[in-house]
Formats: structure tokens, sequence, C-alpha cells
């Protein structure tokens, strides 16, 4: 008996251990972070496991069960499943309070994040539900396929394809085609911010009104900006988006199935070639000053000393990261793009993507709204009711979402 006592103990220490994580005297609710943390740290393990020893598919379908709440009337919202352009789109439109005959109204195509490897519409439906009630807008959620079934770039063909069609067809859905607008989370902010850069290149298609990035992933190949620092001196690898997190993530977006030597190589911080950076002339845009010179918080940040070499990989995924798609950042010419609000969280990694992205469009004359949340996380967008930090976002986004829609 004694000894089933002390393996049980031992399992507990050991479960204990492997989903603990520290947390900051001021990040809000370390409950729901921790929620947050042992959450990933499944679905890691299960994507590790499985891709590594098999194509992944049982750890996938596990990832992705989600209630799906119904079609039909939610409360003043119309929800309906349809495709655009053959890609499945989750569509909520406005029962409105007061008819209008002929009224047209605002729309938003919204991206869900999940790292381009899990999540859906339902993953999303309680925050595009209220932004629909709130704005009285259409708002389509886009189903867009996902890794490592389908890699780079089939999120983003699917989020262009599904945008570019809702623009060209809006009147059938009762949409001023003038003001429809992009936003997402995480990953969907990547998408939101890419799909702008391509709509404003297409004449064939009216402009954006605004785009709604939320702590956005913007370039994949600085791995060391103060956030990414700060994060890691204060969770190690542990947390919602770890280093190991996104080295998986990204690993399966962009070769479709699990590379040790990818994911090796982003731990360690050495993807790129010492040439590339040091005679590129793309990394004037992911310069640590923007941060270190501003009013973010920054600690634990120590200025690389050493320039990574990896030249065998990075001459097989330079096209990928390096590319606007990827890597919005990196596009050249910032000038013309939508209005963007962004926003950041304290405690997030990926928090100076954001910030970066930011600060070239107010340098090409862009109007943006950018907040850094702090107290905030990585993810917190997704607790759709119970946290100031969230509640305080989405008020903002409604505020600045508002201030476009209804300006003549």
């Amino acid at each position: 008996m004694g000894k089933y006592i002390i393996a049980f103990m031992f399992i507990g220490l050991a479960t204990a251990f492997y989903f603990y994580t520290p947390v900051p005297d001021d990040l809000e609710n370390p409950w729901r972070f921790r929620l947050g943390h042992i959450a990933l740290r499944v679905l890691h393990s299960l994507l590790y496991f499985s891709t590594k020893y098999s194509d992944g598919t049982l750890a996938l379908r596990v990832s992705r069960i989600l209630p799906h709440p119904p079609d039909g009337d939610h409360h003043s919202v119309m929800v309906t499943s349809t495709e655009f352009d053959g890609v499945p789109v989750k569509l909520f439109q406005p029962q409105l309070r007061v008819p209008v005959q002929d009224q047209v109204l605002p729309a938003i195509v919204y991206f869900h994040g999940g790292g381009f490897v899990f999540g859906n519409p339902e993953f999303t439906f309680g925050i595009t539900k209220r932004m629909c009630e709130e704005l009285q807008a259409v708002v389509a959620s886009v189903d867009y396929r996902l890794a490592p079934e389908h890699k780079f770039p089939a999120a983003f063909e699917d989020a262009l394809k599904v945008t570019k069609w809702f623009l060209l067809n809006a009147k059938q859905y009762n949409v001023n085609a003038s003001k429809v607008a992009v936003a997402g989370d995480s990953a969907g902010g990547l998408l939101s911010a890419a799909v702008s850069q391509f709509i404003k290149d297409d004449t064939t298609v009216p402009d954006l009104l605004f785009q709604g990035l939320i702590y956005p992933s913007t370039q994949q190949i600085d791995l060391q900006l103060p956030s990414a620092q700060q994060y890691h001196s204060i969770f190690g690898n542990k947390g919602v988006l770890c280093r190991h997190d996104i080295a998986m993530f990204i690993g399966l977006y962009i070769f479709g199935e699990f590379r040790q030597d990818y994911y090796d190589a982003y731990l360690n911080c050495n993807l790129t070639s010492r040439e590339f950076r040091e005679t590129s002339h793309l990394m004037q845009y992911i310069d640590h000053d923007v941060i270190l010179k501003s009013d973010f918080q920054t600690r634990y940040y120590i200025k690389p000393q050493s320039d990574p070499d990896n030249r065998h990989l990075w001459e097989e995924i330079k096209d990928i990261v390096l590319d606007v798609r990827m890597s919005p950042l990196l596009r050249v010419d910032m000038r013309g793009l939508p209005p963007a609000w962004v926003a950041t969280c304290e405690y997030d990694p990926i928090r100076d993507d954001g910030i970066l992205y930011a600060n070239r469009l107010q340098k090409a004359g862009v109007p943006v709204k950018l907040t850094n949340y702090e107290g905030g996380f990585h993810g917190v967008w997704l607790s759709d009711v119970g946290l100031q930090v969230y509640e305080q976002m989405m008020n903002d986004f409604l505020v600045f979402a508002k201030e476009y829609i209804n300006h003549e």
C-alpha cells in the first residue's frame, strides 16, 4: 500500500511541476492565466508527440474540439454558417433594433487566432457576436485552413479570398462596401495586417475602412525583442505562448510537419544567417531602440551580443519568413494602408511585434491608435467576460470602430 501512496505522491508532484507557472504580482487574474497555461501545455504535448511520431491528426482533432453554438437567432443576432468563395464563414447579422428600409450596414471580416494550427469561428463566437450587436454591423468570421494539413500560405489565401469576395458582393448582405473592415487576434492579427496590404494594392476592390490588430504577430526573424526577453525571464518555458509554443506553431505552418531542426533553432534564437542580419535593409524595421526608447515597460533586457548564423536552415526558410504574407512588418512602403487599432499586452512575448508595426504605420502617415494594456497577457482577448483588461480592450475597440463607421 505504501508504494502506491509514494507513487501517487510522485505523480502528483510531477504533474504540479509540469503545470506550474510563475506569475508577476500585477498580472490580472493569475488563475485565468494559469488555466490558459495548462490548456496550452496539454495542447503542446499532444502536438509535439503526435506530429513528431505520426501525422498529428489525432492531436489536432482533440485541439479543435470546441462547443458549436447552433445557427439561428442569438438574442438580436442571426448566425448562419455559409461560404464566401468556397471558404467556410460564420456570418453574424444584426436584427436591427429600429428597422429602416434599404438601410445598408458596416461589416467586419474577422480572423481568429490559434497559431495557424487550431481554432475556428466558435473560438471567438462571443467576441464576434458582441461586435455585431454593439456596432450593428455584419461580421464574417472566417474558418480558414489550418496547419499542418495546410501549410503557408493557405491561411492567408483563404483570408484574402473571403475579404475580396465580400467587398465585391457586399450588396447581397445589405452591406456598404466602403464600410468594410478587417480584424483579428494573434495569428488573426497577422492575417488582418497582411490582407490590408494586399487589398490596398488591389485596384479592383474598395479600400478597407480600418484594420483591428489584437496582439498581432508581424515578423518571424528576430526572436530576441525586449518583450520576448522579458517574457522568457519571468515565465521561462511556461505561461501562455512561451517560446516552445511559438516554435511549434510557426514550424507547422511553414513546413506542414514537425521539424526538429527548426524547433531547436527557434528555441536557441538561431534561425537566420549572419550575412542577412549584417547586410539586409529589412533589419531596420526591427529596431530594438524603438521599444527601449519608448515608455513601454522593458525589464530583463540584454542586448544580443553575438550574431546567430544558421545559413543552411535560413536558405530553406527565408523566402517564407521574409514574405509579407508571413511578416507584414517587412513591407517596404506602408503609405496609404487603412487606419489601424493596435492592442498589445504587457506580458506577451510578441508585444513588440505590434508596437513596431504601429510605429512603422505612424511614420508612413497612417492614423494609428496603439494601446499597451498593463497587466494583460496573450489570450486575454478570448476571456469574453470577467476580466477588466478584456473589457477595456473591447470598449476601446468599439469606440475606435464607431468613429470610422460613423464618419461620413
